[in-house]
């Protein structure tokens, strides 16, 4: 699919470059009458941000920081590998179990004296014996409970290759009855890492010194009072931190963690959607309908999944609108209400989300226009990976496996205190240094600001999120 048409943004935005007086003239910025009214002609939004702001941010010790995690479902089923042709009625069956089972498919849940039920045919019977000697092909045989019925599929004279046999546990155990082999639940580690991200300004002291045009300083929070600092150093200082909360914003949603050779000695952190694409659900749509269809196969995703009522969705802004048009396609001028938010609703229309209720579930949605290259470089991709793609995120609480009393949210921003402390509230850390800061640092005549932060990502019960995105 085309993107958005990006030809009338200028390129490059910025150049990686010392501020000078060269630069500022060749901006054109140093006589009145080049001087117009500085435009701020594209925004932004960060999703971590506001979540940072509304939902706050957990300090950790160290690097690496983990969590527990339930494997599966707390109810156990295994599927037939191979055919059983005819079986006779009341007849036993012996049965091959497909691999995909745990420790090499060396250890599965079926126990002699299980009763085993057929997802198909709701037929049961109980396992009499159990041949675990071959890895990836254990072998039950098993009898049916009830003499006139054969062990078979529904619709079927035979036991069919994947059938879903559900294990029910030893629901008829006769009197006198002795003790069944235990199921010990298995529990999973996930861990995630602090990575460090940084933005570096700087400006020579005839930058520093020359007076521009700008009036009242600059779009955006500029700092004030510096003596000596003209509006331009503000200006670029105030870019600087923009572009560095976009990239923060990147590598906490987007990015990964870092093992190649050759590179900074950092490990990286998993970002957002890295963690939903490893454990989460995906669903694709045809690009153009997404329709009332779609989102009842959604739920019911969610509902498998144990989703929590209230959900995020953000959407890049085509398959914003396909939503939109999927939804008032099936509902006439009038007939559709949006929602309020069910959780602080403040938040909520503070960011942008609008909601929609459908099948027990809460859809917040958002255009997340920082999904497209388009809106946030000015440059138009043949194949943008994020195009027609959305996330939606539950916004619950997931109990650690390990330990009860953590209660974790769906997903939190994570973060270590930088040394000698950062900003209360977004553990960033400013400093300035050079011999024209106002601390000089050395002979040179030079204005260099640091900014630093130490942040990572915990996406709990990943299962529940789902990508949207087409196919």
């Amino acid at each position: 699919m085309a993107g958005i048409q990006t030809s009338n943004i200028l390129q490059p935005g910025a150049v990686a470059l010392q501020a000078n007086r060269a630069l500022i003239s060749n901006l054109q910025l140093l006589t009145p009458q080049y001087w117009n009214m500085y435009v701020e002609k594209y925004g932004n939004e960060d999703f971590t941000w506001w979540l940072s702001t509304f939902g706050g941010v957990e300090e950790v010790k160290n690097q690496e920081f983990f969590w527990f995690e339930n494997r599966g479902k707390l109810m156990l089923a295994v599927n037939n590998l191979t055919e059983v042709t005819a079986p006779a009625a009341g007849a036993t069956v012996s049965i091959t179990i497909s691999s995909g089972y745990f420790d090499s498919d060396q250890e599965n849940p079926i126990r002699v004296g299980e009763t085993l039920r057929i997802a198909s045919s709701n037929i049961e019977g109980e396992v009499l014996t159990l041949n675990d000697g071959t890895a990836g092909a254990f072998v039950i045989t098993v009898r049916p409970k009830i003499s006139t019925q054969a062990f078979v599929s529904g619709g079927s004279a035979n036991l069919l290759a994947g059938e879903t046999l559900l294990l029910a546990g030893d629901m008829d155990a006769g009197e006198a009855s002795d003790s069944i082999v235990g199921q010990q639940h298995l529990d999973i580690k996930y861990t995630n890492t602090i990575t460090e991200m940084r933005e570096s300004w700087s400006a020579t002291d005839l930058a520093e010194m020359t007076e521009v045009f700008y009036n009242t300083g600059v779009s955006g929070d500029a700092p004030v009072g510096q003596a000596g600092t003209s509006y331009f150093t503000y200006k670029g200082l105030v870019k600087a931190n923009m572009r560095f909360k976009n990239n923060v914003e990147f590598k906490l949603m987007r990015g990964n963690v870092q093992n190649n050779t050759g590179l900074s000695n950092s490990v990286g952190s998993k970002g957002i959607i890295p963690q939903i694409e490893e454990r989460g659900e995906t669903v694709g749509y045809t690009p153009g309908v997404l329709d009332i269809a779609k989102l009842h196969e959604i739920t019911r995703i969610m509902d498998v999944n144990g989703c929590a009522k209230q959900n995020l969705w953000l959407q890049d802004i085509y398959q914003k609108q396909n939503f939109s048009d999927g939804i008032f396609k099936e509902y006439p001028a009038g007939a559709f209400v949006w929602g309020s938010g069910e959780k602080s609703q403040e938040a909520s229309v503070a960011y942008g989300f609008q909601n929609f209720f459908i099948d027990g579930y809460m859809f917040q949605t958002k255009k997340y226009a920082n999904f497209n290259t388009e809106v946030v470089y000015g440059k138009t991709p043949d194949n943008d990976y994020f195009r027609n793609y959305g996330i939606i995120c539950p916004m619950g609480e997931s109990r650690d496996a390990r330990d009860s009393s953590k209660v974790y949210k769906n997903i939190t921003i994570m973060a270590q205190q930088p040394p000698k402390g950062g900003t209360v509230g977004n553990y960033i850390r400013c400093w300035q240094h050079g011999g024209g800061s106002l601390n000089p640092t050395n002979g040179k005549m030079e204005d260099k600001v640091e900014m630093i932060t130490y942040k990572s990502s915990r996406v709990a019960a990943a299962n529940q999120f789902i990508i949207v995105q087409a196919s």
